[in-house]
C-alpha cells in the first residue's frame, strides 16, 4: 500500500514539473512541432534505430513543448513509474488536448513504424504519420487564419475609428454650455487616447498572439539595447521647438528621424538573418539530392559536398565541409556541424544521422535523405502555404497604420481647426501633439500584430517594421494636417 501510494505521488511530482503537463500545452503550438518531431524520429527509426534513441532524441535536441513532453517520458521510463519508454510515451499522449489529436496520432505512427518487419514497411508508415503531422498543421493554419478577422476589425474600429469619431465631436463637447456637454480637458483626452485606446488594442494583440500555432515559445522582449536608436527622436524634437516650431511638426519629425535611425540600425542584422533563412530552405533541398546521389553510389562526404556545391546559396558552406572533413581526423559529424549549423542546427542534425545511416549501408542512407528532404520540402510548402494566407491581414495593417490611418486622423484635424476657431474654441491646440504621440505608438502595436502573425517575438524583427512604419506614418499625418490650412 505505501509503495502505491509512493508511486503515486511521484506521479504528481512529475506532473507539476516545468514545461508543464500535457493537457497545459497549448494545442497550436503543438502542431506546429509535429512535422519536426516526426522529422526527428524518422532519422532514427528510419536508420534501423530504436524507439528509446528516437524518444532521447526528442527530449534532448527537440522543439520545446515537445522537448519537455518527451523529457517527461524519458523520466517516467527511467526511474521505472511506467513499464518501458512505449507506454510513458502512450501516457502522455493520452493525456493531450482534444486538438493534439493529429499530434498524437502522428506519433503513434512513428512507434508503429519502429516495430515494422520491413524497411518498405517502415518507410511507408514513417510518410504516413509526416503527412498527419502536415495536415494538421495545415488545420490548424487555416483556423487560425480564418479567426483573425474578427480581432483585426476590432483593432480598426478601436485604434482608428474610434478616435477619428472622438476628433469630430471634439469642438462641439468643448465648447462650453453648448448642447448641455461639460468641457472636455486635454488631460482627458490624453488619457483616453494614450492609454486606454492603446491598451485594449494591446489586449487584442495578445489574444492573437495566443492563438497563433507558428509563436515560437522564446521570451518576447529581449534585447531592448536595439530600440536606443529611437531615443534620437527626442533630442531632434527639442531642437525643433527651440527653433520655433509647432509641437505637432517637432514631434512627427523628431518621430520620423527616430523611426529611420532604428530602421537603418537594425537591417544589416535583418538582412544577414534573411540571407540565412534562405540558404537555410536551400539546405534542405541540397538534402535530398544527396539522397539521390548516395543511392547513385557516391560516398557520403563527395555527396554532401556535391550536393551543397551544385547551388550558389551553399557554394561557402561546402568550401566549409571540406576543409573541416581535412582537419576533422575522421569525426565526419564534428565536421558536418560546424559547417551547416550556424545555417540549421536542425538540417544539420539530420545530415548526421544520414551519415550514422550511411556506416551501414549506403544506399539505405540515401532512402533516409530521400525520404528526410521530401518530409522538409513538404514542411515548407505547408508553411509558405499557411503564410500566404496571412500575407494580405499583414499588409492590411501595416497599409492601415502607415497610410489610412494618419491620413484620417490628419484630415480629420485639418478640417475641425476651422470650425474650432469658429466658435471661438481653443480645445484643439493640444488634439494635434496627442494624435501625433498616438500614431506613434499604433505604428508600435501593429508591428507588434504583425510580428505575432509571422509567430516571432524578437525585438530586430519588431524594431525594423516600427522603424519602416514610423517615418512614412508621420510624413503622412502632416501633410494630411496641413492640407486645408
Amino acid at each position: 500500500m505505501t509503495s502505491a501510494f509512493g508511486n503515486a505521488g511521484r506521479r504528481v511530482g512529475r506532473t507539476k514539473r516545468g514545461g508543464g503537463t500535457a493537457t497545459e500545452i497549448k494545442v497550436p503550438p503543438l502542431l506546429n512541432e509535429g512535422p519536426e518531431v516526426v522529422g526527428m524520429m524518422t532519422v532514427v527509426i528510419g536508420n534501423g534505430g530504436s524507439l528509446d534513441a528516437a524518444i532521447r532524441g526528442v527530449a534532448e535536441r527537440g522543439p520545446p513543448l515537445s522537448r519537455a513532453m518527451f523529457r517527461r517520458v524519458t523520466d517516467a521510463a527511467d526511474t521505472r513509474m511506467e513499464a518501458d519508454m512505449k507506454a510513458s510515451l502512450a501516457r502522455e499522449l493520452a493525456h493531450l488536448r482534444d486538438g493534439a489529436a493529429p499530434y498524437s496520432m502522428a506519433v503513434h505512427m512513428a512507434v508503429s513504424a519502429s516495430e515494422a518487419r520491413s524497411a518498405e514497411e517502415r518507410e511507408k508508415t514513417l510518410r504516413d504519420a509526416s503527412e498527419i503531422a502536415l495536415n494538421g498543421l495545415r488545420e490548424a493554419g487555416k483556423t487560425y487564419s480564418s479567426s483573425l478577422n474578427a480581432p483585426c476589425m476590432a483593432i480598426f474600429g478601436i485604434g482608428i475609428m474610434l478616435p477619428m469619431v472622438l476628433m469630430s465631436i471634439l469642438p462641439m463637447l468643448s465648447m462650453s454650455g453648448m448642447f448641455g456637454s461639460p468641457k472636455i480637458e486635454m488631460g482627458q483626452l490624453a488619457a483616453l487616447t494614450l492609454v486606454l485606446i492603446p491598451a485594449v488594442v494591446a489586449a487584442v494583440i495578445l489574444s492573437i498572439r495566443d492563438r497563433n500555432p507558428f509563436m515560437k515559445a522564446d521570451r518576447f522582449g529581449r534585447g531592448y539595447g536595439r530600440l536606443l536608436p529611437a531615443a534620437s527622436a527626442a533630442p531632434v524634437c527639442l531642437a525643433l521647438l527651440y527653433l520655433g516650431a509647432d509641437g505637432p511638426t517637432a514631434g512627427g519629425i523628431g518621430f520620423a528621424v527616430g523611426g529611420a535611425a532604428l530602421y537603418l540600425a537594425v537591417y544589416p542584422e535583418h538582412k544577414k538573418e534573411s540571407a540565412r533563412r534562405k540558404r537555410a530552405e536551400v539546405l534542405q533541398d541540397a538534402v535530398f539530392e544527396m539522397g539521390n546521389r548516395l543511392i547513385a553510389g557516391e560516398g557520403f562526404e563527395n555527396a554532401l559536398a556535391g550536393a551543397l556545391g551544385s547551388r550558389e546559396e551553399c557554394s561557402p558552406m561546402a568550401e566549409a565541409l571540406r576543409r573541416e572533413l581535412a582537419v576533422c581526423r575522421g569525426d565526419v559529424r564534428s565536421a558536418v556541424t560546424a559547417a551547416l549549423a550556424p545555417t540549421s542546427p536542425s538540417v544539420a542534425e539530420t545530415v548526421c544521422g544520414i551519415y550514422d545511416a550511411g556506416l551501414k549501408d549506403l544506399r539505405e542512407a540515401g532512402r533516409l535523405a530521400l525520404s528526410v528532404g521530401r518530409q522538409m520540402k513538404d514542411q515548407g510548402t505547408v508553411r509558405r502555404g499557411i503564410r500566404a494566407d496571412l500575407r494580405g491581414m499583414m499588409d492590411t495593417m501595416f497599409s492601415t497604420a502607415a497610410v489610412f490611418a494618419p491620413m484620417v486622423l490628419g484630415l480629420s484635424t485639418a478640417m475641425l481647426v476651422p470650425l474650432a476657431g469658429l466658435y471661438g474654441s481653443s480645445g484643439l491646440s493640444g488634439t494635434s501633439v496627442i494624435l501625433t504621440a498616438y500614431l506613434a505608438e499604433l505604428c508600435a502595436m501593429i508591428a507588434v500584430l504583425m510580428s505575432f502573425l509571422e509567430g516571432e517575438t524578437g525585438t530586430e524583427n519588431i524594431a525594423r517594421r516600427v522603424g519602416m512604419m514610423l517615418p512614412v506614418s508621420m510624413a503622412v499625418f502632416l501633410a494630411s494636417s496641413n492640407f486645408m490650412i
